[in-house]
């Protein structure tokens, strides 16, 4: 016999645990799948900032602004402890065409009300005093970013909704979504199909496979990031550290490139965390090339020489989803009522609790406090609304 429920999400990551916990909150019975198990995808790579200066500034303000507002009082609202701490975000600069980038960043971000400052080379020991700031013309500073734990976090959404209900199929591939009349009816899998009036699709790299299921090709493409963890040491980084050339303008990698930029943090254990390359690949298979981590150890130790000696525990390699135009795909899906997409966010912790309530807002009223016209999954790259 077919199991039936109000509600399946598709993916055990950050984002679908919100949603799981929200969807179970508001009374429906919620059944949560994943190929693997709780946060084994792109989300058990992530670093746990709640990044907002990286923000893509055209349409994504409101979504990371009020994702922001969320995260004070989730310990309360989870009774479970998250690790929130606050921290800072630095853009070092190296080059004359980053400097006028965050440049023209620091006048937009602070536009929209969000704090930022260019600080010269000389004054970059004031707010990272590791921070080798030889060779660095300076950095886009913002003060008001902050981390968690993120396996706290996850955990901490999957206990509460298990509290009201949810049911778990971990182990379980959803190879495919079942529609009929255009409206969805519910998943397949090796272990038989299950029902449900609504299936949100949380699936990170994986959706553009199962939007294939039903003949659409939602635009999802994805690379595999790599990064490293080292030893524990006492609390020495004040920021998340990134290079400014992420925001250079380059060309898609090539099948089999691998590109390193600096990404480093520590976390609220106290490990720093090291990343990041990206490989660009067209599989999902979680080993880590080579040349990946030798890439990146040499941005590390150009950045902060003083710590290259510290021992490395592990390397990871992760499935990372992005679109062709930087937005994510949030809302429902045309020509298949009761089916609902979310994923692809640039920055997933910021938004993670403001994703679920969207979606439980959505599935239990048709609309939601949240525009998300922008973000609509079938929209094409250079769509405008």
């Amino acid at each position: 016999m077919t199991q039936n429920f109000d509600a399946i999400v598709i993916g055990a990551g950050y984002i679908g645990c919100s949603v799981a916990y929200h969807l179970c909150s508001a009374g429906l019975k919620t059944a949560l799948f994943d190929q693997g198990g709780i946060a084994s995808g792109a989300s058990a790579a992530n670093y746990g900032n709640i990044q907002i200066q990286d923000m893509e500034l055209e349409k994504s303000v409101e979504l990371t602004k009020l994702g922001q507002t969320f995260h004070a009082a989730l310990e309360d609202e989870l009774d479970w402890k998250i690790g929130l701490r606050k921290i800072g975000g630095l853009l070092p600069i190296e080059n004359e065409t980053q400097w006028e980038i965050m440049r023209l960043r620091r006048e937009k971000l602070n536009r929209v009300g969000i704090r930022s400052e260019l600080i010269p080379s000389e004054r970059l020991p004031e707010v990272e005093p590791y921070l080798n700031p030889q060779n660095l013309l300076g950095a886009l500073y913002h003060p008001d970013e902050g981390q968690v734990d993120p396996f706290q976090l996850i955990w901490g959404y999957i206990r509460r909704a298990r509290q009201m209900g949810l049911s778990e199929f971990l182990q379980t591939e959803v190879t495919g979504l079942e529609i009929k009349n255009n409206r969805v009816c519910g998943v397949k899998t090796p272990k038989g199909n299950f029902g449900a009036k609504n299936v949100i699709v949380c699936a990170g790299a994986f959706t553009r496979r199962l939007g294939q299921s039903i003949g659409r090709n939602w635009d999802v493409r994805h690379v595999l990031g790599q990064a490293m963890v080292t030893e524990r040491v006492d609390f020495i980084l004040r920021n998340h550290i990134a290079s400014a050339s992420f925001f250079e303008a380059g060309g898609e990698l090539k099948k089999g490139e691998i590109l390193a930029n600096l990404a480093i943090s520590q976390s609220t254990h106290g490990n720093i965390l090291v990343g990041e390359a990206m490989y660009a690949a067209d599989h999902f298979k979680t080993h880590v090339p080579a040349k990946s981590m030798p890439a990146v150890a040499a941005c590390w130790a150009r950045y902060f020489p003083t710590l290259a000696k510290l021992r490395v525990l592990r390397s990871w390699s992760a499935p990372v989803a992005d679109t062709s135009d930087g937005l994510p795909l949030l809302g429902p899906v045309s020509g298949a009522d009761g089916l609902y997409v979310a994923t692809a966010f640039r920055s997933t912790v910021v938004i993670t609790p403001l994703v679920g309530k969207t979606m439980a807002q959505l599935i239990a009223t048709g609309k939601s406090d949240l525009n998300i016209a922008d973000f609509h999954p079938e929209r094409t790259p250079h769509e405008t609304h």
